[in-house]
Order: structure tokens, then sequence, then C-alpha cells
């Protein structure tokens, strides 16, 4: 097609109603899924590809879930062909070299057609909250870590492909949850699938393909001009030391930034080797999130499209711990790879001052499994976000957590869905690292068993060894930490609680921004009267004086 055919304006509306269509598909899941990390923590993805699996929109999910989908797309292109792909049919994995990096992401594709030709592919991911396997994250090898499914037919011709179906249900404690969770993104696929044909209907004079090319092809100049206006072409060296274990040495990822004429080479050579333990990467993973990091420092305002991934190439050693061989353990990934935008934020903190914010406090995932009192399985993840790091002009956000996005699962539904009771939940005072621009804080949460039944739980917390760093003179946060009845326990353990056990997680605050005495006296005021800030962390560190009590 000429790229004529579609003016802005035009382009620009379609674009949209695509994006639109995904967001709607969204919903879908959010009304009909059963678990509680899929319905209120938002850990999932709708994406929609054109006929030969590049991705042509996204809703706005999870910033994880960029860049990893297209490899399942293309798989199912190898494995069937367009003539063994036909309509009604629904192809299912969890294969962490081609999927989000880790067992508990399952995607479900469907093939799009318009007038009996394949015309593209639509596309749910989810968390789910269990997928049988060891419960503990000292596994050792990926098949310790839960059922593992390649790309494989759910449904043919719009019919249950039943023996699949069984598999599933067979390997989890959970079968009617898990059945339901995916059940719920075939719906959405279905919801797209109908969109989609209104839209091809209503839209005659540029087909899908067309539309398809325009908007990957607007897209990739759109950053390859951002790159040339924000970063000098050279090359530009990072490093980031990631939490790992409490003992030996904390894993290092490294990487080197080679920028020429609008294009951008991120080479991770030097980056320590796969662990023996379930921190590592896929590749797949990896290029998600190296594709965000630079998402958000040259091309904010692009939507995800394959555009925005011809630009940006990846470059990581096979068996290091951000692309590690089959059968590695990958189950807490995020624990490596949430780091990778950190390193390259490191590379080029010189070159794009005005573009870099400190690192973040992450977050905490809490993967919990018990009994009812009639001895029904639960199963259910939720997540504790740490501090925002400050950025170059504001403060950090509280209890945001970053590069993962997602939220918070509401305290009354954990109460709701789990035998604990929330003893308390609360932001942690003098967390946010000091700096101009201070770090958003980090939260306590205590968590204590109601039931008689004992609750397992994963605990998964990132920035318990190292606290997360300021940039540019401004001070560090304040590391998270894990008690149980009052006694520290590492970041990463695996705990049971029986009844009037307390767990306690701690989630790290942000990194500051500048000098600390160069905030001002009225933002260090205001700091002290929300309670962000004691009164003498601001005589302490920011050089500055409490305000007098106000008079009641």
């Amino acid at each position: 097609m000429n790229e004529s055919t579609l003016d802005a304006i035009d382009l620009e509306i379609r674009w949209r109603r695509l994006i639109a269509i995904l967001a709607e598909a969204a919903l879908t899941v959010v009304r009909t899924s059963f678990s509680k990390i899929v319905s209120e923590g938002g850990d999932f993805g709708c994406l929609l590809y054109d006929r030969s699996g590049r991705m042509v929109a996204q809703d706005a999910g999870v910033s994880s879930k960029l860049g990893v989908a297209p490899r399942v797309v293309v798989r199912a292109l190898e494995k069937w062909g367009d003539g063994l792909i036909r309509p009604g049919d629904v192809y299912v994995t969890n294969d962490p070299w081609l999927c989000a990096g880790h067992l508990y992401d399952v995607s479900v594709v469907k093939p799009l057609f318009d007038d009996g030709s394949l015309i593209g592919f639509c596309e749910c991911l989810a968390h789910l909250p269990d997928i049988g396997g060891s419960l503990s994250n000292d596994t050792r090898e990926v098949y310790e870590e839960g059922i593992f499914v390649p790309v494989t037919r759910l449904m043919s011709r719009g019919k249950d492909v039943q023996e699949v179906w069984d598999l599933i249900r067979s390997n989890v404690r959970i079968p009617d949850q898990i059945e339901g969770d995916i059940r719920a993104l075939v719906a959405a696929l279905g919801l797209t699938e109908r969109r989609i044909a209104a839209f091809n209907s209503e839209y005659r004079d540029c087909s899908f393909q067309e539309l398809a090319d325009q908007i990957i092809s607007c897209s990739a100049r759109a950053v390859g001009k951002s790159i040339r206006e924000r970063i000098p072409d050279g090359v530009y060296s990072g490093s980031v030391e990631i939490d790992g274990f409490e003992t030996g040495t904390p894993p290092v990822i490294r990487v080197s930034i080679t920028v020429d004429d609008g294009s951008i080479t991120a080479d991770f050579l030097g980056t320590d080797l796969q662990s023996e333990k379930s921190i590592n990467c896929t590749e797949v993973y990896t290029y998600a999130w190296t594709l965000y990091a630079f998402r958000c420092l040259v091309s904010g305002s692009v939507p995800y499209n394959h555009g925005l991934m011809l630009p940006i190439k990846l470059a990581a050693p096979i068996g290091s711990l951000l692309n590690a061989r089959h059968p590695a353990p990958v189950r807490m990934k995020s624990s490596a790879g949430n780091f990778v935008p950190y390193a390259i934020f490191d590379a080029l903190a010189v070159a794009m001052p005005r573009y870099i914010m400190a690192e973040s406090g992450g977050k905490c995932t809490l993967r919990c499994f018990t009994e009812s009192r009639e001895g029904k399985p639960i199963a259910e993840t939720f997540q504790v976000m740490g501090g925002f790091g400050a950025r170059a002009l504001k403060d950090g956000v509280s209890c945001m957590a970053f590069p993962a996005s997602g939220a918070e699962t509401p305290v009354e539904l954990v109460e709701h869905v789990l035998p604990v009771t929330i003893l308390s939940k609360r932001l942690v005072k003098d967390s946010g690292g000091a700096g101009r621009f201070r770090g958003g804080l980090g939260q306590r949460l205590a968590i204590r068993a109601a039931s008689d039944q004992p609750l397992r739980i994963l605990v998964q917390n990132m920035r318990t060894r190292r606290a997360p760093a300021g940039y540019r003179g401004g001070e560090p946060g304040t590391a998270g930490s894990n008690r149980l009845n009052g006694d520290l326990i590492p970041g990463k353990a695996t705990v049971t609680l029986v009844k009037g056990d307390v767990l306690e997680v701690q989630v790290a605050g942000g990194g500051g921004m500048d000098a600390p005495r160069e905030r001002s006296p009225e933002s260090i005021t205001e700091d002290i009267s929300s309670g962000f800030i004691s009164s003498s962390a601001a005589e302490g560190e920011y050089g500055s004086a409490a305000p007098p009590a106000r008079s009641r």
C-alpha cells in the first residue's frame, strides 16, 4: 500500500479504534476472570497481530507483556501454517521461552479471518495463580515449577479439545479456578474477533494488512526520529547489582548500548551467568524489559506495536542470567528482569539526564496456597508495591511499582479470599530517598494467619539486600525486609503460617533525585506535615529545621 492511502487523521482514528477494541477485551477479562491477580491486579494483556505475527496494537496492560507475545503467534504459524489454521481455533501455551518468562503466564491466541482469508491474530496473556509444580522458591529446573504446555490447540473449529483441558486441569491445584481464568481469556478473544469483523466491514477502502503496515512503519519512523533527537550517537555502558539471595555475591547485569543514526543495540555481554535458582530470565522476557525501558526514554507517546521494536535490537549471551538455557528455573524471573531498565538508565544517565528516573522500590509478590475448612484448595497471588523513584522534575509516587505495573489487591478482598487478617498496611516514614525530588515511600504490610489450615506463602521481595539508588546526588531509598513473628527472614523465602503467625513484609522506598539540600523548604514542611519524613530526617538529611508545631 502507498502510505498516502490514509491521511494522518484517518490513520489516528482507526488506530485508536483498534486500541479501544482491545481495551473492551481487557474489560471482559476483568469482569469474568476468577483470580484476583488478574481481575484486581491487572496482570494480563490483550494484543492484536497481522497475518505474519507482527503486533499491531495492545491494550494498556502490564508492561512486561510488551514485546513478548509475537513469539507465540510466530510459533503457531511455524507449526501449522496458513493451511491448517482455521476459523474457531484457539491455541494455548505457557512456554517461558516463547511467552512471558515463567509458567504462570498463560497465552491464548485466536486467528482472525475476513471472507475466509486469514488476516491476523488476537491474543490474551495472563498471570494465573497456580500452574502446579513445587510449592517452593527453591526450584532448580523448570520441570519442578509446574505444567509446561507447548503451543497446542485448545479449541478446534470452536469446539473444546477436551484432552488438553483435562491435561491442564489434572496438573493444577484449583482446576475450576484456572479453567475459569482461561475461559475468561477465550471470551475476550471472541469479543475481539467480533469487533474486528465489524471494523473490517466498515472500512473496506483499506485492508487490515494495509492498516497494519502503515501503523508499524509510522511507529518505526517516530521511534527512529526520537532516538536521533534525544540520544547522541555513541556507545554507552552501564550496570546494576541485583539482590540475588542472602548468601553469595549479588549478581550483576551489565549492558553496552550502541546508538547509531536512529537505531539502538543493547548488548548484555558481561552479565553474570544463569543462576542455579529461579531468578533467571528467558531472552523473550529480557527483550520485553529492554523495549519497555527505551519506550520510556524515547517513545512514550507511541502506542505499543511492532514498529517500536524495529529500531531496537537485543543481544544477550545464551547461558547468562538474561538468556537462560532450558531447563533453567525461571519462577522468580522478575527478580532479575525488573532490573534491566536500571542498567539501561545507568548507561544513559549522562546522555539523557532529563529522562532518567531514580531506582524504584519494586514490589513484593506473595503466592499463597492453603485449604478451606471443607478441604477445598485455595491459591491466590497478590502484590505489595514499593515506592516509585524520583523523576528529573518530580517526586516519586508512594506505593507504585516500576518497571512492573499492575495494581494492588484491596485488603478487604485479600481477607475475603484467604483465611488471614490484615493487621496493618501503612506507609513507611523516611523510606523515600532524600533529594531535591524525594523518592516515593515504601509500605509495610502485616498479615496474621486466621485458620487452622496451614497457609504456605512463597515470598518474593525484591529489594532487601540493596536499597534503590538515588541519582545525581540523591540519596537511596530504604531497603525492604521480611519478618516472621518478629524474626528477620530472607527476601525470597518459603514460609508456612499456622494460626496466629504473623508475616510482615516491608517494600523498599524509591531513590531520590539531586542533592537533598536543594529541596525547597516548603516541600520539606509539607512532607513533615503529611507524615512522609520525620523532623530528624529533615534536619539530618535535608539540613532544614522542623517547622513549629501547629496550634490547635
